[in-house]
């Protein structure tokens, strides 16, 4: 016994003043538990009776004295129930518990870690910041210039559209006005007995000038050619094969000549009249009447 402590002495000595690759702690854990075991059995020690003098659980014990280092918690907790072991079998606890290792063996110099990579100083993140800042700004000015094209584009396609829209609704309105516009031409020639009308293929033709707005209703052979206002300066002229029916909602601002005959007013101003033009008269007849 005394030979294999001497043994566990001299390697650990040596071990400290000749350092190796270190030996894995399972292998240290087996020779420690192998010696444990050995000297327990020599007294003819129950492993249940360790457990009860060092108050350490009798797996642990047993885990100890196998090796087992998976079954034990923490190297630093190992070591101390290494120690505890040792000494309630009257052997040099801390001798016991040098031998086992505390410390993980060292890591291999080729493994890397995150650490060892580049590290972002400050000054790295600062020019970092301000590029993102630069290509955020160019982006930004990027989108707005898009944007500013687009509606420049636009409003330069809505001014064309609206200058189009102009130019139609003024060739409207000069259309509208020149089918509008007063004949005063034959105003002129309905005051002094002229109808522009020379000739006509027809027995029965009228012409009406309107010296102020009127509502109108005319029957061309028994069929309804027009009814509504007919507005001052306007000349119009119907024609009949046998009967030309005419009403006027305001008598008094329409003159009528009837077959390129003298102008003259239908009534009074206000009143309304109707007159009836037979082919084989060329004069009003008979049932003319007043509606006022």
């Amino acid at each position: 016994m005394t030979k294999n402590l001497l043994f566990l002495f001299f390697k650990t000595t040596k071990q400290k003043l000749h350092p190796q690759e270190p030996e894995p702690p399972q292998n240290k854990l087996a020779e420690i538990g192998a010696q444990l075991r050995q000297c327990r059995e020599q007294h003819s020690i129950s492993l249940d009776k360790v457990a009860v003098v060092t108050m350490i659980r009798r797996n642990l014990l047993q885990a100890i004295e196998e090796g087992q280092l998976d079954q034990l918690p923490e190297p630093v907790y190992t070591q101390g129930l290494i120690k505890r072991y040792a000494e309630a079998m009257g052997l040099d606890g801390n001798q016991f518990a040098d031998f086992f290792p505390i410390e993980p063996p060292a890591r291999s110099s080729t493994k890397l870690s995150w650490q060892d990579g580049p590290q972002l100083r400050p000054m790295h993140l600062y020019i970092f910041y301000t590029f993102l800042i630069i290509c955020s700004v160019n982006g930004l000015s990027h989108l707005m210039g898009n944007s500013a094209t687009g509606k420049k584009d636009a409003t330069a396609e809505e001014l064309a559209l609206g200058k189009q829209e102009q130019a139609r609704l003024a060739a409207s309105a000069s259309s509208a006005s020149k089918k509008q516009k007063p004949n005063y031409e034959a105003v002129e020639a309905a005051r002094t007995g002229q109808n522009p009308n020379k000739s006509s293929n027809k027995p029965v033709m009228v012409s009406l000038t309107f010296k102020a707005d009127s509502w109108m209703q005319i029957e061309v052979d028994g069929k309804t050619e027009f009814e509504g206002i007919l507005p001052t300066g306007t000349v119009q002229t119907w024609e009949a094969d046998r009967k030309l029916v005419i009403v006027a909602g305001n008598a008094g601002g329409v003159m009528i000549a009837v077959n390129n005959g003298q102008p003259e007013l239908i009534g009074n101003p206000g009143v309304a009249k109707e007159l009836i033009f037979k082919a084989d008269e060329l004069k009003p007849s008979a049932d003319s009447k007043n509606q006022g």
